[in-house]
């Protein structure tokens, strides 16, 4: 499988370089992630019809005399959320990068354009400022939706619906956010295959193959594919292993536990079992429908685990960092390591095999898997009021995002599954069930009044009390809703 993904990148980079023109234009309703069957090159460079599929664009290229096209993006400052969609100076023989860099480079042979990334720490503020200062600093933005939630209702951001030579129904568009971000039947930010970072904040779970073989736990995978990878299940699985290592009677950093983890999991794990912080009517209009019997039930079956300091240790909780989460994991100390994507690489070291699994169902009925971006930090695009070429934006970013399914995703399913990753193909399986199965809950994305994270709080000190606990922010919540739409359905 390793081999296939990196002929599909190989491939990629062959046809888009060759010529983006003889490529077919596929429609949308795929959902497959790295690509389709094995297959080969001819002598002409086409594609055999069994090879993957090669998405293009519709828009018309155009020549923008060499002008730069500026992007708005994290920092490059070599840490964990530095910026790696488009800052690609060289080829290194990193995949992502040489992605990156290919893309790049056939975008602006494509357009006579020059891509510059603009890094900076504090989007938001730099967005907004430059926007009220009427100055045309960036043509694209990413940021995460917090601030895109933020900077929407100041009518700072344009309606990417009505962006010409934007057609978000291509399958390089993350169709659940189309769905779920809009408000009002406007839409201010969006995810897809332009960029790979938005899928580095997405929480999963990681296993620890040798202790599900060792404590006799059955096949995870086996469950997956049977839809019977439930929450039972994997609570179950957790109360399996927990050991007092040191002989000391104090669970710390130094036994052996279930699960390791952070705060985040019980707010990801509601939404995986289908909890609604908020949906929206007919009109496109969110409303609250956090608390009702099934979320009390779900909340309750997750805590029996989270609320044991025996079975679960949360870095959170005690004031430590996600790198220890994932030393104790690699060490051997944890079966189920609750994380996001962007740990994978941090584990090329573990030496026992892993894997990773979706946020499981709450039962076996639900039709569905759900999981979710972690609003704080994934990167959603946008286009600032203050671009007078809208039009040929529109045309750049959807070329970006069609070559992004053709390259960089091929190349992230790789990085995250080759060498001393997960090493699996049934990983494949669980990664494609995780990315076509996103979910953007306005409510935990707008956050009003804290009704996305409240939970997260209740499970570092222990608190049960989930019906009082919503009761002291509802009301709040319900005010910071309605003034947000009518700020929404007042813009133009």
């Amino acid at each position: 499988m390793r081999k296939f993904l990196i002929l599909s990148f190989l491939l990629a980079l062959f046809i888009i370089s060759a010529s983006c023109g003889e490529t077919e234009n596929v429609p949308g309703g795929d959902t497959e992630g790295p690509g389709t069957e094995n297959g080969d090159l001819a002598d002409n460079g086409e594609v055999q019809p069994d090879g993957p599929i090669v998405y293009t664009a519709s828009a018309e290229t155009f020549d923008w005399n060499e002008r730069e096209f500026r992007i708005l993006v994290n920092p490059d400052d070599g840490g964990e959320w530095r910026d790696v969609d488009f800052t690609a100076a060289e080829q290194t023989a990193e995949q992502i990068n040489d992605a990156v860099y290919t893309r790049n480079r056939q975008i602006e042979s494509m357009f006579n354009v020059n891509i510059v990334p603009i890094h900076s720490t504090d989007r938001t503020a730099g967005i907004r400022r430059t926007v009220n200062a009427g100055e045309n600093a960036y043509e694209l933005a990413y940021n995460h939706p917090f601030g895109q939630a933020t900077l929407s209702q100041e009518g700072l951001l344009y309606d990417l619906l009505s962006v010409p030579n934007l057609t978000l129904s291509e399958p390089w568009w993350d169709q659940n956010a189309v769905k779920d971000l809009s408000i009002a039947n406007k839409l201010y930010m969006v995810t897809g295959d332009i960029g790979t970072m938005y899928k580095k904040s997405i929480g999963i779970i990681l296993f620890n193959k040798d202790m599900v073989r060792d404590y006799n736990l059955g096949d995870p995978y086996a469950l997956v594919a049977a839809n019977k990878w439930t929450m039972d299940e994997f609570l179950k699985m957790c109360s399996e292993v927990s050991e007092d290592l040191d002989g000391s009677g104090i669970w710390d950093d130094n036994q052996k536990y279930g699960i390791v983890g952070y705060r985040d999991i019980i707010t990801i794990g509601l939404i995986g079992g289908g909890v609604k912080f908020a949906e929206k009517n007919a009109d496109d209009i969110p409303e609250i429908t956090f608390m009702n019997e099934r979320t009390v039930a779900i909340f309750e079956k997750f805590t029996e685990v989270l609320f044991r300091q025996e079975l679960f240790w949360s870095w959170s909780r005690v004031g430590s960092d996600n790198e220890r989460s994932r030393v104790m994991f690699a060490n051997n100390q944890a079966l189920f390591n609750w994380n996001e994507f962007h740990s994978i690489p941090n584990l090329r070291a573990m030496e026992t095999d892993f894997g990773i699994l979706p946020m499981p169902l709450y039962s076996e009925t639900q039709e569905r898997y759900y999981h979710s971006v972690n609003p704080h930090v994934a990167a959603t695009f946008c286009i600032p009021v203050s671009n007078p070429d809208i039009a040929e934006t529109g045309a750049i970013i959807q070329h970006l995002g069609a070559l992004g399914k053709n390259i960089l995703t091929p190349a992230y399913y790789d990085i995250s599954l080759a060498g001393q990753h997960s090493r699996d193909e049934e990983s494949i399986m669980t990664m494609d069930v995780i990315f076509s199965s996103m979910t953007y809950d306005p409510g935990y994305m707008y956050n009003w009044a804290d009704l996305g994270t409240f939970t997260m709080n209740m499970v570092d000190s222990y608190q049960s009390d989930l019906v009082s606990r919503y009761e002291r922010i509802a009301t709040r919540a319900q005010t910071q809703l309605e003034t947000m739409i009518e700020k929404f359905l007042a813009l133009d």
